[in-house]
């Protein structure tokens, strides 16, 4: 590829979209006025609901004069006497919240309600002292009470209720203190104990902290949805666009290349996209600034700013690629925009996920690519100190996000090389017709796009897995999670959509010679893997055991304590024998031989692995599943068999639990010749596996250079025929 090539289409798209008033008023001028616009409406509401007046009606009967309740000659303070509080803190306060009060005989107080002039309206009982002191006295089983009516809407009666109940609770306590001493007991003798609670410094300003929690939480929300806002109008444009214009001609017969055309437009967009974001970072930040003065002195600082300008560009470069990839498949800019209007469906669950009570950034949630984005920036701004920043969550955040990104541009680079999908027509689609030609016209094996929906399909059963089976042991959730929700998807599918089932699953006997491969390579890696495993157990287990049964009861053994009934043979069924077929079916047998028919071997086992990996759901699980996930599909591709992958699988899993107990009592008990010895023995072992797993990635590439050697004639090989011949 050629940077020059790539700078040139890129300078020339920005120059006609920067010519798109539309574009740039929706992208560039919206975000600055929107902002400052809906702040002042919202702070003008805010404001005039605060100085809005609250008028109570007070039932009153005749003679009774303006008192409520109706006076006694007792020595209780009615809570309003001659048409005043009788309380001069209450009054003080209901002066302070606009609170006024307009007695009513019973024949008025019903009209008045309905036709709402006042916003509610109190009656009590003539008899309300008398009942009382009954009460005091044990003679009355319920306590004396005052009537509540409103025909308001719910906010405005929620705000005088909010304002009433202030000024009655401050009379109450009046109350219960002249109660006390006519007893002769202390003001606080009903205080059985009082709690003293610890607020943390960040909570503790009450309605700015509370400000500044919502502030945190809507940042990300309204950046993300901006961001993919900012690349979808560009993508539609250069894409579907210019192929209704006639220019995508012009463009396809230049000297450029297609991956260069499609990066000069990733750039484009990635530029729009991300420019739109930080644009309504600005304007949000000024806002806040412009207003604070009238609002709770509640702040981000710059820092946090910072943090969300480093976040948005990778979740902008995402969104891009995503958006030029669907982009390239519209045949017009009406269709482009009913392909990418499913992505905001897809993003806003994601993002709404954030905005829930109790979200926040863990293993699990940091795998999602846009929830986990939003996740960390919200823990990124409230980090006050790099010591508090989540550098652990980098990696599993930003990781699927770069990866998803380079397959989305890999999609846009083929629909560029295709020129059914660049230059064709209008097509009806007959879902019924397209059923019939899946099922009538089956591949002999699983396609790549068979592949990808299953990894979905397996990763939505996961996630439902998680939220059913409470009740059930750990054993009988595990064992029915990979049975129905692992092992039986692909067994389905493969049997229907496919002619050869054996052979898209992989499902042949091996030669001795594989299984010997096999065997040597668990002897040689078992012993660094399981060091490696157990000393991550130990250093996180509540991070490693969260969601993970095996990791939970891998945690069981390394305390001393017994499994279940105190017999290892279920947990060894369960936990190593069950996963080892059932994963291996799906991963190295199903998704393995789909993404065969479309990348190169080495690129297949990499994207399994990493999918293999991410099924998991743990950061702490990530490298060493990838890992494990490396060494079963090299061992798959040389064997072209399921069966050496299922044994080292098993003897892995196997291991984990048979030693883990074993490896803990042994390092208390090891002598230190061989506590000197032991990671030289795990560093040799590694070192040997490395070496042997080198040959194995080379071994079908080895397979097709003597295969081209024997036949130099042979027109050049395409990459699909070099992956079919490396198997």
């Amino acid at each position: 590829m050629r940077w020059s090539i790539i700078r040139l289409i890129w300078v020339r798209e920005l120059k006609d979209q920067a010519r798109d008033r539309r574009t740039l008023f929706m992208i560039a001028v919206l975000p600055l006025l929107l902002y400052p616009v809906l702040g002042f409406a919202v702070l003008r509401f805010v404001l005039g609901l605060a100085d809005r007046p609250t008028t109570i009606g007070v039932e009153v009967a005749a003679g009774t004069g303006k008192n409520f309740p109706p006076p006694s000659t007792g020595e209780y303070a009615p809570f309003l006497r001659d048409g005043k509080l009788t309380d001069p803190t209450c009054a003080a306060l209901a002066e302070k919240l606009k609170v006024s009060f307009q007695f009513l005989s019973p024949a008025d107080s019903q009209a008045a309600l309905d036709e709402k002039r006042i916003d509610l309206l109190l009656s009590a009982s003539p008899h309300f002292f008398a009942d009382l002191e009954k009460a005091e006295e044990k003679v009355l089983d319920k306590p004396a009470s005052i009537k509540v009516q409103s025909q308001q809407s719910a906010d405005r009666f929620r705000q005088a209720r909010m304002r009433l109940d202030v000024l009655l609770d401050l009379w109450k306590r009046g109350l219960k203190a002249t109660r006390m001493q006519r007893h002769h007991l202390p003001t606080n003798f009903d205080e059985t104990f009082a709690m003293e609670e610890a607020v943390p410094a960040r909570t503790a300003g009450g309605t700015t902290e509370s400000l500044l929690d919502l502030m945190i939480r809507v940042f990300p929300f309204m950046l993300v949805m901006w961001s993919l806002a900012g690349a979808l109008y560009p993508a539609v444009d250069l894409c579907a666009g210019e192929k209704e214009r006639g220019t995508m001609e012009t463009l396809l017969i230049s000297p450029a290349g297609r991956e260069e055309i499609v990066l000069g437009k990733f750039l484009t967009i990635w530029v729009f996209s991300g420019g739109t974001a930080l644009l309504n970072l600005v304007s949000m930040g000024v806002t806040t600034w412009l207003f604070s003065a009238q609002m709770p002195q509640a702040a981000l600082s710059l820092g946090s700013l910072l943090w969300c300008v480093a976040l948005l560009l990778p979740l902008s470069a995402f969104f891009s690629a995503i958006c030029l990839a669907v982009g390239a498949y519209a045949r017009s800019s009406k269709e482009g925009q009913y392909y990418l209007m499913p992505l905001f469906l897809i993003t806003m669950p994601l993002m709404f996920l954030t905005l829930a009570p109790g979200v926040e950034l863990n293993p699990f949630y940091s795998l999602v690519p846009v929830t986990g984005a939003a996740l960390l920036m919200q823990k990124l701004m409230t980090s006050s100190s790099l010591a508090q920043v989540p550098w652990l969550y980098f990696v599993p955040v930003l990781a699927p996000i770069v990866l998803y990104s380079y397959l989305a541009l890999r999609w846009a680079i083929d629909q560029f090389q295709r020129e059914e999908v660049l230059f064709r027509e209008a097509e009806r689609i007959d879902v019924g017709l397209w059923i019939k030609h899946l099922f009538r016209e089956k591949e002999e094996t699983p396609a790549t796009g068979q592949a990808f929906f299953m990894f979905g399909l397996l990763m939505a059963l996961h996630w439902l897995s998680l939220s059913f089976g409470g009740a059930l042991s750990i054993v009988t959730h595990t064992a029915v999670r990979e049975l129905a929700f692992v092992a039986t998807p692909p067994l389905l599918m493969t049997m229907l959509l496919n002619t050869k089932p054996l052979l898209g699953l992989r499902l042949k006997w091996p030669t001795l010679r594989e299984i010997g491969l096999a065997a040597l390579l668990a002897v040689l890696l078992l012993p660094p893997l399981v060091f490696a495993s157990v000393e991550i157990i130990k250093q996180y287990p509540k991070l490693l055991g969260d969601r993970q049964p095996l990791v939970q009861e891998l945690l069981i053994l390394s305390e001393g304590r017994a499994l279940g009934d105190g017999t290892i043979l279920p947990f060894l069924l369960v936990f190593a024998l069950l996963p080892a077929i059932c994963e291996e079916l799906a991963f190295r047998g199903f998704l393995l031989t789909g993404l065969q028919k479309h990348f190169r071997p080495r690129t297949a086992v990499l994207l399994c692995s990493f999918m293999f990996a991410l099924y998991h759901m743990n950061v702490f699980q990530f490298l060493p599943s990838f890992f494990l996930g490396v060494v079963l599909g090299l061992l798959t591709l040389r064997s072209r068999s399921l069966v050496p992958a299922i044994l080292l699988h098993l003897v892995y899993h196997g291991a984990l639990i048979g030693g883990m107990h074993i490896y803990s009592d042994m390092r208390e008990s090891m002598s230190p010749i061989v506590k000197d010895l032991w990671l030289p023995f795990i560093a040799i072992c590694l070192l040997s596996a490395m070496v042997l797993l080198w040959r194995l990635y080379r071994a079908p590439y080895d397979a097709l250079n003597r295969a081209l050697a024997g036949d130099r004639a042979r027109p050049p090989v395409s990459k699909v025929d070099r992956a079919k011949l490396g198997e």
